[in-house]
């Protein structure tokens, strides 16, 4: 769902003891059926970056359903009463501007990790193991920085005969699910609904055969007509410093990918007695993925002063 943010009043100062970075919403669902399907919209303050991974706070919060937003021309008034002031939001309700990530790569080259490194939480199971442990398309909601991203996990490519998705299953599936997210482009979109993460593992040598086929399989019809972008990711950087140097020394091999933008980065998941260098690289491994997402999806996902899923930069004082 597309919201545009008509007005506000009484909206709660932030927290005086940091510096205010900007608002912006978090839309939350609250139950499965859809239209009386209850939901919260929460208004959140951004502060200046912090060593922690949560930098912002709710200022206040509306309960609402979408029966409600869609009501009345989709021209709803929201309240909140948050202490002794009572907050309204005015807001405009359209279509969806969710963009979607679809992570695809070789069989075990650490997609489901890349996921997870990207949610700042374990949400995709993950293996150790050469062969692929995601079967078929898996949808994950994620939220940066505001924007809301649907990241796809999919079944790995070139797997042998003793893979769990043979290779010509897992094409399948993923030109499926690409020709199905395409179809679900919002008309209103002045910007990128669609992205594609090329995962591919860290090797002395890469197989230009093995990159051609991928690109051939994800570019082959809709997505070459509709310039669908590709950024490549590169991991398996965990005993590696100098990422950058990789690259340098491959980055002709993925030339014919044409690619938006890359990240060379360390995907470990947590456990016990994990190094405190290994934690930090992989901290800074999701934040360079993340910025690279927020990116080369940069168009703005709505309107106006106070924008519904991205940052609000405006003075304080405008807000009241």
């Amino acid at each position: 769902m597309r919201l545009t943010f008509i007005a506000s009043t009484g909206l709660p100062m932030p927290r005086p003891d940091r510096m205010l970075t900007g608002y912006y919403t978090l839309f939350k669902r609250l139950m499965s059926i859809f239209k009386s399907e209850a939901v919260r919209l929460e208004i959140r303050a951004s502060y200046e970056s912090k060593q922690t991974l949560d930098q912002s706070e709710v200022v206040c919060a509306f309960d609402t359903t979408f029966k409600q937003l869609l009501a009345e021309g989709g021209s709803p008034t929201l309240h909140s009463d948050v202490g002794d002031r009572r907050v309204s939001l005015e807001l405009k309700a359209g279509g969806t501007n969710e963009k979607n990530i679809v992570v695809f790569g070789e069989a075990g080259s650490g997609k489901s990790s890349i996921i997870n490194t990207i949610a700042q939480k374990q949400v995709a199971k993950t293996s150790n193991d050469a062969v692929g442990c995601t079967l078929k398309p898996k949808r994950y909601t994620v939220d940066i920085s505001g924007h809301q991203f649907a990241l796809f996990d999919t079944a790995g490519l070139n797997e042998g005969s003793e893979g769990n998705v043979p290779d010509k299953q897992a094409k399948k599936q993923l030109k499926r699910l690409l020709k199905e997210r395409m179809r679900h482009k919002s008309p209103e979109s002045d910007g990128i609904d669609l992205l594609l993460v090329y995962c591919v593992r860290r090797r002395n040598t890469i197989s230009l055969p093995t990159i051609l086929d991928a690109y051939n399989t994800v570019y082959s019809g809709t997505c070459r007509k509709k310039k669908v972008p590709i950024v490549v990711v590169v991991t398996g950087f965990e005993s590696e410093t100098h990422t950058e140097s990789w690259w340098d020394a491959h980055r002709e091999t993925f030339n014919s990918m044409h690619p938006a933008g890359h990240a060379c980065v360390t995907t470990t998941q947590e456990y016990l007695g994990i190094p405190a260098d290994l934690t930090r690289r992989v901290a800074q491994s999701s934040e360079i993925l993340r910025d690279l997402i927020v990116n080369t999806c940069s168009a703005p996902m709505v309107d106006d002063n106070l924008p519904v899923g991205t940052w609000c930069c405006l003075p304080l004082c405008s807000m009241n």
